[in-house]
């Protein structure tokens, strides 16, 4: 993803209010990501120093999130954190599994098999629990497109239960950035058909709806800073506007931990326009090792304070304040540092 802080996620909600009441009481209703790996201070050497390195891509202190039931509990039980319960998960790794079954019209794979406890498992131990598949290979082509169908084929041919299906597929791709200023319109509107994709194929499921999400930046509908109207099927609108039209779902990055940037920015993005069509919203929060400091809460030297998880809940608690009522947090990512136990400031949420 962009090298930014703040996502905001619109999903599909009736009447959404930030914090719903179930049947189990109140619960929060965050949003997070799950990537592939994250970091592990249970790996032997593992301390504080390989935390603040933070080399996810090369240091055997990074271990697969959700492979193993004690990985998974330990995901089940962060979901399940008081007062900052979590109701959505885009979770990575999914691709390769989904594509091979399909392939092989296997659905008795271990990979397949693997996949149905962990979506059972969540389903069953999270209340109200919405699973994504996670899908980014960030291209121009919009490769997700095609990865779409595998996920419908599994929920239509592998899962035995409800309780073992995607409850929708999330794509993170970025390419949209390198043309949002271009001259020639059919780069965009292309895109965009590409998009549409997406959306088209989720409804191919026979049993049961596949929810769709995207992720987009603040500043993709403004170019050198003014909006960018343009005329796509019918409609006149920049490209925020247009991809909120298509998916169910839409996260904006707002690259900012602080307010005023963090509305301003979501204001830029569409959010009134999500409001208007009463779509529920999640702010997402990096915490993970990035520059520059202001758009994460890493626990790294910076000039800007709170660096900490309490500080991000306490970001988080101002919502209201900030003319962000109704408005849900999102956390990237689990164990990327949220729930990772490698520093005092971020504790590990696999007891409660």
């Amino acid at each position: 993803m962009e090298t930014i802080v703040g996502l905001l996620f619109i999903g599909l909600v009736s009447g959404a209010s930030c914090f719903l009441t179930d049947t189990e009481g109140s619960r929060g209703h965050y949003a997070m990501y799950v990537w592939r790996t994250g970091f592990d201070p249970n790996v032997h050497g593992c301390d504080q120093t390989d935390f603040l390195d933070w080399n996810s891509k090369h240091s055997h202190c990074f271990t697969h999130t959700w492979n193993s039931p004690d990985k998974r509990q330990w995901l089940w039980n962060t979901c399940n954190l008081p007062g900052r319960e979590i109701s959505s998960i885009f979770l990575a790794d999914v691709y390769h599994k989904v594509k091979a079954g399909f392939l092989s019209n296997d659905c008795d794979s271990s990979d397949i098999t693997l996949l149905r406890t962990t979506l059972s498992e969540g389903h069953s131990r999270v209340t109200n629990l919405k699973i994504y598949a996670l899908f980014a290979a960030s291209d121009i082509e919009v490769s997700e497109r095609h990865m779409v169908p595998y996920v419908v084929w599994y929920n239509d041919n592998c899962a035995h239960t409800d309780q073992e299906k995607f409850d929708g597929v999330a794509v993170n791709n970025e390419a949209y950035a390198a043309i949002k200023c271009s001259s020639d319109l059919n780069q965009r509107t292309t895109y965009l058909d590409r998009l549409q994709e997406i959306h088209d194929g989720a409804q191919k499921q026979r049993h049961g709806r596949l929810l769709t999400h995207f992720s987009v930046s603040w500043h993709w509908g403004q170019c050198n800073g003014h909006s960018q109207p343009f005329l796509w099927r019918g409609k006149t609108s920049d490209a925020s506007h247009h991809m909120i039209d298509i998916f169910d779902g839409i996260d904006v990055q707002v690259g900012y931990t602080t307010f005023p940037q963090i509305n301003e920015r979501m204001d830029l993005a569409g959010l009134n326009y999500s409001r208007l069509l009463n779509k529920q919203s999640f702010v997402t929060f990096y915490t993970d090792k990035t520059e520059p400091c202001q758009i994460t809460f890493f626990p790294q030297t910076c000039r800007w304070s709170g660096r900490s998880e309490s500080h991000l809940f306490s970001v988080i608690d101002q919502f209201p304040q900030n003319g962000l009522s109704g408005i849900q947090p999102c956390i990237h990512y689990f164990r990327g540092v949220y729930s990772s136990g490698g520093h005092p400031d971020w504790p590990a949420h696999s007891n409660h």
